[in-house]
């Protein structure tokens, strides 16, 4: 698995856990989320392995996850099947005017949302997507070594790492 997702995995559980359960006293079903992973610009070799792991989480954890690189999915009728939307480094431009109003809509209907990594580099001329996700992607810095300090091997999220 990519070492950068490995990283992240902890906080990819937890966004999912917590988005899974929303809304669970009217669901009849398991939850269902749909995850979303189109490139425009940049294509991110991490998406298969993300999506591997949100697989793994739905298994583990009782939800289903749909994957799709076809935008033309998000429309009112089917975004209503899904707990949440994961954007997985989504990058560019990848929606249409009318799919852009559907998601809008899912999200202000109380849809889930959750962007993992690039999908601050999507939809710059949509103002309402800039203001779900909080900011733009502006630049990616150079690569960095670091060491890590495990002072912790008690927790799910660390037990399965060395002392640095």
């Amino acid at each position: 698995m990519n070492l950068s997702l490995t990283r992240t995995l902890p906080s990819l559980i937890i966004l999912c856990l917590a988005l899974a359960s929303c809304g669970s006293k009217t669901r009849k079903n398991a939850p269902k989320l749909l995850v979303f992973s189109k490139t425009a610009g940049y294509y991110h070799e991490a998406i298969d392995d993300g999506i591997i792991a949100l697989e793994k989480l739905g298994e583990e954890n009782n939800f289903t996850i749909d994957t799709t690189t076809n935008s033309e999915m998000f429309t009112d009728e089917n975004l209503k099947k899904y707990s949440a939307v994961v954007f997985l480094n989504t990058t560019g431009d990848v929606f249409s005017h009318i799919q852009e109003i559907a998601m809008e809509r899912y999200i202000q209907a109380g849809g889930g949302f959750v962007g993992i990594h690039a999908a601050t580099d999507t939809e710059y001329g949509w103002n309402w997507y800039g203001k779900l996700v909080g900011a733009y992607f502006s630049s990616h810095p150079h690569i960095q070594e670091a060491t890590f300090n495990i002072h912790d091997h008690k927790s799910e999220a660390t037990s399965f790492l060395q002392d640095s």
